[in-house]
Order: structure tokens, then C-alpha cells, then sequence
């Protein structure tokens, strides 16, 4: 995983331990001639994006902190789907590592997403986290007018403080 994107972090966390495996396997079965590879797909046309969409929907209430923000961030999605590719490219990617006599140990698929990636490697992470933020909509005003709703429902305390004190 490069790049988390708002409202997907539970996605992106199964990205992370993927590349994490993948990492410490290909430094453990290579004195047993193993390579392992990993293939970094951008975005690809499939069901995913519906699905995962299918499946959130129940979660979007109109009493969330972050309903001023779900519609954003689906269009953000849309926009970012609207350039995906076929599955060609990291069919091409796969093809490449498997007939390499030293393969890589990583490929991204397609090329356009590597450049995006080398992109935003570029600029600092607080600058590159307020891209993501406003792409999505994720202001303080935006989920402050949420959350000060919340709050006054929580006696005045904060969610994340009422969390935290009942996690102690």
C-alpha cells in the first residue's frame, strides 16, 4: 500500500499486510530459490467498487460525522474509476515477473499508476494527506457541523474522548 485513500482505511489496512507478507516472504524463501513478487495494481475495472459500495451503504446515515462527505468521496471514486483499466495490464505484469530470470521484487500495473505513485512519493505526507482531504470533502467544516451534532448528543463531550475514556 502507497496511498490510503479517506473513507477507505479498512480496505487500504489489507492492502498494507498483503505488501507485508510479501515482504517478509520474499526475504525469507529466497535461500530456497523462491522469489516473491508483488503486483501493484492501480485501478482495474471490476465489481469491486460496486460491492464494496452495496456493502457500506447500510453505515451512510444521515447522522454520521461524515455525511456531508459520502457523496464527495463517490464522486472522487467515480472520477478515479473512470480511468481504470482492463485486467491486460497486470496480466502483462504477471507475465513479466514469471518468464524474468531475477524478477522485481515489485510491478505496477499500469503504468499510469506509477506515475502517480512517484508523484505523490514526491511531497511531503501532511501536504499529500490535505490533497486526499480536500479531493473528499474532509474539512473541519464540513465534519464539524456533524460532529458538533454528535457532541451535543454525547453531553457535551466529545465521541473520541467518550471512546477513549471507556477503552481505559
Amino acid at each position: 500500500g502507497r496511498i490510503t485513500f479517506p473513507m477507505m482505511a479498512a480496505y487500504h489496512a489489507s492492502k498494507y499486510a498483503v505488501e507485508a507478507l510479501s515482504d517478509g516472504l520474499r526475504n525469507e524463501l529466497l535461500p530456497l530459490g523462491i522469489d516473491v513478487v508483488l503486483i501493484e495494481p492501480g485501478p482495474i475495472q471490476t465489481e469491486f467498487t460496486t460491492r464494496m459500495n452495496e456493502a457500506a451503504e447500510p453505515y451512510k446515515t444521515v447522522d454520521s460525522l461524515y455525511a456531508s462527505v459520502y457523496p464527495r468521496a463517490a464522486a472522487v471514486e467515480q472520477r478515479a474509476m473512470s480511468l481504470a483499466t482492463g485486467p491486460e495490464p497486470v496480466s502483462r505484469a504477471i507475465r513479466r515477473a514469471v518468464e524474468s530470470r531475477r524478477p522485481r521484487a515489485r510491478y505496477v500495473a499500469p503504468f499510469s499508476t506509477s506515475v502517480l505513485l512517484r508523484f505523490m512519493q514526491l511531497l511531503p505526507t501532511r501536504v499529500s494527506d490535505a490533497v486526499m482531504r480536500a479531493l473528499c470533502g474532509l474539512t473541519a467544516k464540513r465534519v464539524g457541523r456533524q460532529a458538533s451534532g454528535a457532541i451535543a448528543s454525547a453531553g457535551g463531550r466529545s465521541p473520541a474522548a467518550a471512546v477513549s475514556r471507556a477503552a481505559a
